[in-house]
């Protein structure tokens, strides 16, 4: 019985490729796609090994991980009667290191004492912001919380006396928010 049969006189493999009989199939009938199918058509997923290094393909986990510790930023921007704004959903173990809260171009017209910006959660509306002062320019609070598990984070204005402005909330954090 012959183990092997070398044929130099072959100029490429086909399309798709089947790995054994009956078995998955690697197809490139796409030029830019290259897809892996089960024997009945269904794309598969695969699975690698953890990158070791810098040409290697990484896992989910290990880009989780490596992202989650950079230092990011939320922007948001709001308007003398915005009202409550969403900034986004903080993940479980998200930590929000600083608010950053920055006036618009412009004054915030006749605000008065009543005037606010706050940037919190359902649990404390201003426990990552307040303070604001419409005749400032940039207000920064060192927040420093970690939030346990999912929560939504939203900006309020209270508009007071105010009949124009904007300001942009910048929400720092090492974690994910959607």
């Amino acid at each position: 019985m012959v183990d092997s049969v070398k044929n130099y006189g072959i100029a490429g493999a086909s399309q798709t490729v089947e790995l054994g009989k009956q078995g998955a199939v690697i197809d490139a009938s796409d030029s830019s796609v290259i897809t892996l199918k089960d024997k009945d058509g269904a794309v598969e997923s695969i699975a690698i090994g953890q990158g070791t290094d810098a040409t290697h393909g990484v896992t989910k986990a290990q880009l989780d991980g490596a992202t989650s510790q950079k230092l990011q930023y939320k922007k948001q921007t709001v308007s003398y009667n915005s009202g409550t704004v969403s900034i986004g959903t903080a993940a479980a173990n998200t930590r929000v290191q600083s608010v950053v809260v920055e006036k618009g171009a412009g004054n915030w017209t006749s605000a008065n004492a009543t005037t606010e910006i706050v940037v919190g959660d359902a649990g404390d509306t201003d426990r990552l912001f307040s303070g604001f002062e419409p005749a400032g320019g940039q207000h920064k609070e060192e927040a420093d919380h970690l939030y346990a598990s999912e929560t939504a984070i939203s900006a309020i204005v209270t508009q007071g006396g105010a009949s124009a402005g904007t300001a942009d909330v910048y929400v720092y954090f090492t974690g994910t928010i959607s």
